[in-house]
């Protein structure tokens, strides 16, 4: 939500997240931030995967169990890529998917802010639909 934010754009789409969640007991999202910092073009990129804790191969609804989050930031540097992993437990799917909503309201205020002063369409990749503005084609990394 910083004002240093100039680019987003969504990898891993939301949406679908639950009905995967509710079938495997694990599921993510991808996100790049890209932020100008100290007049330089920096990417953030974001990946957060949930797992269900189940002590068995057999499991009567992952919605009920706890679980684990992992989060991996992972930034640009001339050198490389500098890498953070912090990791959170959640209770249930309602405790984790609250949480997944507040950060994808989070991304939209912040897209739709963009995508304003953009004026730009949505961009469609194969038959993939993900969103992204103000990134350039080379920080997308599409087809790499």
């Amino acid at each position: 939500m910083s004002d240093d934010v100039v680019g987003l754009a969504t990898h891993r789409h939301y949406p679908r997240e639950r009905m995967i969640y509710s079938r495997f007991g694990r599921c993510g999202f991808a996100i790049d931030v890209v932020k100008m910092v100290r007049g330089v073009r920096t990417i953030h990129s974001v990946l957060v995967e949930a797992e269900a804790s189940v002590s068995s191969d057999f499991v009567q609804d992952f919605l009920s169990s706890p679980g684990k989050v992992v989060y991996t930031l992972s930034v640009q540097t001339a050198s490389g890529k500098t890498l953070k992993r912090k990791t959170a437990e959640y209770r249930d799917a309602e405790d984790l998917f609250n949480r997944v909503e507040k950060v994808r309201r989070a991304f939209y205020t912040v897209y739709n802010k963009l995508k304003e002063k953009e004026k730009a369409p949505v961009t469609k990749v194969g038959e993939e639909l993900f969103h992204a503005v103000g990134l350039t084609a080379d920080e997308l990394h599409l087809g790499v």
